[in-house]
């Protein structure tokens, strides 16, 4: 999702979310919350022609870099990003070491918790699935080297967060 990011300015930029492989109608979409100053779009993140070059504060990507090639996807997201914007990444990796599986094994009981309150998996029908290409290690690295600076979190439940702030023009 990308979205204004500064409370009480005006809207000055198009905010919109992403979703690859949808065009982009450049109107907002049926059916999307319209909150003040947000606006959601539906665009081809991938597309380089899709959406304007540093015109989002704030874009966040929850669960679709691992259906990209995590260079091409990182790379297209910080395109996007306006100089002092923010890029957020909430992402999966897979175990690779036996510190990854002690790690994992930390959020079993959360994750056996939250199936029980909210009922077990659930997700909508059709919803891509896709198994994460890169493990701990890689994704780390990878984010260290395409965003200096970015801040690197391994989350429970399986997820990592990446959260880098574009360097002033």
């Amino acid at each position: 999702m990308i979205r204004q990011a500064r409370a009480g300015e005006p809207a000055r930029r198009q905010p919109g979310r992403l979703r690859s492989g949808k065009p982009q109608t450049g109107k907002p979409q049926a059916g999307t919350p319209q909150t003040g100053n947000v606006t959601f779009l539906e665009a081809d993140y991938l597309d380089g022609s899709a959406l304007p070059d540093g015109a989002y504060d704030v874009v966040s990507a929850v669960a679709v870099v691992h259906h990209a090639r995590f260079e091409d996807a990182i790379g297209a997201l910080t395109r996007l990003v306006a100089p002092g914007g923010r890029l957020i990444v909430v992402g999966m990796a897979y175990n690779r070491t036996l510190l990854d599986w002690v790690i994992s094994g930390c959020g079993v009981p959360a994750s056996l918790l939250y199936a029980r309150v909210r009922g077990g998996k659930r997700g909508p029908a059709g919803m891509p699935v896709e198994d994460p290409p890169m493990h701990w290690g890689e994704v780390r690295a990878a984010a260290r080297r395409l965003l200096p600076g970015c801040r690197f979190r391994r989350r429970l439940l399986w997820r990592y967060t990446v959260v880098w702030d574009k360097p002033q023009a």
